[in-house]
């Protein structure tokens, strides 16, 4: 993905979660090279407006008013937070984005982030590509995703790991990405998001389940869960409710990785007992708690 911009240093501190993933070329120049392929265009300083009517999707989230309009095609994202609102239009094949954001102005942080977590989401969808509500825990090369609704534990369950598991790293605490390859593994993958824990690691690792937190006065460990693994993950997904195209690559995906990952349910309470249980999915189990 690259980002046109009038200044690349204003934009570059403007969205410093984003470093460690820029990519320098054998030229020295973080902008990729003409022959290179691009996910997506992001460019900055147009004049737009919302289009006139009613949206086909709103969500407020923590009190920023997210709206979206389709429109012969073309999609509009409009942002409101404060009482400031700036907008987005997305390209009918979902690989150019445009905004009316300076990408120079530090007070344009919050909805820069936001505009380009939504552009990756959509343009990354037909690539078998997610990006999750999840926090993921590695240990040599290997993963476990923990979904769950806000207030499950799953950053509280991953901090218990890190406290008890010699070895073992925080991938992403919240938004990590998650990819079919093609060779068929499901690679979980870090990102230049991740919610309110600061984690923006260019790591990835080999998904070998996904667990279900729940929290409970024990500690009990339940799965493969077969035909019941499509909904946690797919309430798990970001994704745009409207977008009937969108909807349906994501659909397809949940439904690929639940076939080639199990998925398991835990119910548990913030103890050692619970990461014991959740370690024991690991193929090496030999782990020292």
């Amino acid at each position: 993905m690259a980002i046109e911009t009038p200044s690349p240093g204003d934009t570059a501190r403007l969205l410093p979660s984003f470093t460690p993933f820029r990519v320098v070329h054998g030229s020295g120049s973080p902008t990729p090279p003409d022959q290179s392929p691009l996910l997506l265009l992001f460019k900055g300083n147009e004049k737009l407006e919302k289009p006139d009517g009613e949206p086909s999707e709103e969500v407020c989230l923590d009190g920023v008013m997210f709206s979206i309009y389709h429109r012969e095609g073309s999609t509009w994202v409009a942002i409101e937070r404060d009482g400031v609102e700036y907008v987005m239009f997305v390209s009918a094949d979902k690989r150019s984005y445009k905004c009316n954001l300076s990408l120079t102005d530090p007070g344009e942080r919050f909805f820069a982030i936001a505009f380009l977590r939504i552009a990756f989401l959509l343009a990354s969808a037909p690539y078998r590509t997610l990006k999750l509500h999840a926090s993921v825990i590695e240990k040599g090369g290997e993963a476990l995703v923990f979904l769950g609704k806000s207030g499950t534990g799953k950053s509280t369950h991953s901090r218990l790991w890190l406290k008890h598991v010699p070895g073992c790293s925080l991938l992403n605490d919240d938004e990590p990405i998650v990819r079919i390859m093609d060779n068929g593994e499901v690679r979980v993958f870090g990102a230049p998001w991740s919610g309110s824990t600061p984690c923006y690691r260019d790591v990835s690792a080999k998904t070998v389940a996904l667990v279900q937190l729940e929290q409970h006065s024990e500690n009990i460990l339940t799965g493969p869960l077969g035909t019941e693994a499509f909904a946690p993950l797919f309430q798990s997904v970001a994704l745009l409710q409207s977008d009937e195209i969108h909807r349906q690559q994501v659909v397809t995906t949940v439904l690929d990785i639940a076939e080639r990952v199990p998925v398991y349910r835990l119910r548990n309470k913030p103890d050692r007992e619970a990461v014991a249980l959740s370690a024991s999915l690991l193929t090496d189990k030999n782990i020292l708690l």
